[in-house]
């Protein structure tokens, strides 16, 4: 699979348009578009932010595994969760738990 196939893949399982994801990655619609329907990949500080945002492994995101999240079955409940929410709801929490401090 390639990096088009899957970013696709993830953004339609959430049911985001294209304008949606591309409002919590911070890029323009066209950069979504783009790396759907082209070759075309993003720097990595991009992937990494698609790959954390998505809750996958870069290996997966970029077609190299099949794996979504290595030793996934391992992972913390808690974490597992955390993988699922977007960029503004992972900044919400951090500033939630600074308040319990």
């Amino acid at each position: 699979m390639s990096f088009s196939f899957r970013i696709k893949e993830l953004r339609e399982e959430r049911g985001l348009s294209q304008a949606k994801l591309a409002r919590e990655l911070g890029v323009g619609t066209g950069s979504v578009g783009m790396w759907e329907s082209t070759s075309e990949i993003p720097p990595v500080k991009k992937l990494l932010l698609i790959a954390d945002y998505f809750g996958v492994s870069l290996d997966y995101l970029v077609g190299k595994s099949d794996t979504r999240v290595p030793s996934a079955a391992q992972e913390d409940p808690f974490l597992a969760e955390y993988r699922t929410l977007s960029p503004t709801q992972k900044e919400l929490l951090k500033e939630l738990v600074k308040s319990w401090k």
